[in-house]
């Protein structure tokens, strides 16, 4: 159901989930995303990198926030694969969360909101799971980090979570557009983490 790109590196290491496009109308991640897929090289990469640059494909191409069912995929994981569309890719979406050691979900305000840059992730209570995640905002380099209550549920985060799989979610901008600087600070942010994570050096 997810369009996936994976990228395997030649050598031993972790496996980084990075989402996109949770929402239909958050460009630069979109962007971002596919610019990894392109620079990204095997034969630097420890690990394992699988790319979705829009989860969300309905909203996307109803140039929206949700899909036909208007239902918010930022709060409907785990999902019901057999449940609406949303339900759907949230379940497929689950899934791939559970199958990453790393986890990036990035996002944007959307058409209707602008969002100071920030990256953000759950006060986890694995004391192990807390430390990566804040070692991982840290190394996103945007101006703000922003650690949330553990107890909010149906976002990829709290996915993530559950699987005690580490994970940081992104704000940049908004508007509807798509900014270069935006992308340009997503993608180098991606590639700052996977250095942290010891994926590149």
């Amino acid at each position: 159901m997810l369009n996936t790109r994976i990228i395997d590196g030649d050598h031993d290491g972790p496996h980084l989930l990075i989402f996109g496009g949770i929402h239909g109308d958050e460009y630069e991640p979109m962007a971002a995303i596919r610019h990894l897929a392109e620079a990204l090289d095997p034969g630097q990469l420890r690990g394992r990198v699988t790319l979705v640059p829009v989860v969300n494909e309905p909203a996307f191409e109803r140039k929206q926030r949700t899909g036909p069912d208007e239902k918010d995929l930022a709060r409907t994981f785990p999902g019901n694969p057999d449940g609406s569309i949303t339900e759907r890719i949230a379940a497929a979406a689950n899934e791939l969360i559970r199958q990453a050691d790393v986890f990036i979900d990035l996002h944007t305000g959307g058409l209707e909101m602008e969002v100071l840059p920030l990256s953000g992730y759950c006060l986890h209570p694995d004391a192990a799971v807390l430390e990566t995640q804040r070692r991982m905002a840290a190394a996103f380099n945007l101006p703000i980090i922003w650690g949330t209550s553990p107890h909010l549920d149906g976002r990829s985060l709290s996915a993530a979570r559950d699987a005690l799989v580490p994970a940081i979610y992104t704000e940049w901008g908004g508007g509807g557009g798509c900014r270069q600087r935006g992308v340009e600070e997503y993608s180098q942010g991606c590639l700052n983490v996977m250095a942290e994570l010891g994926m590149l050096d």
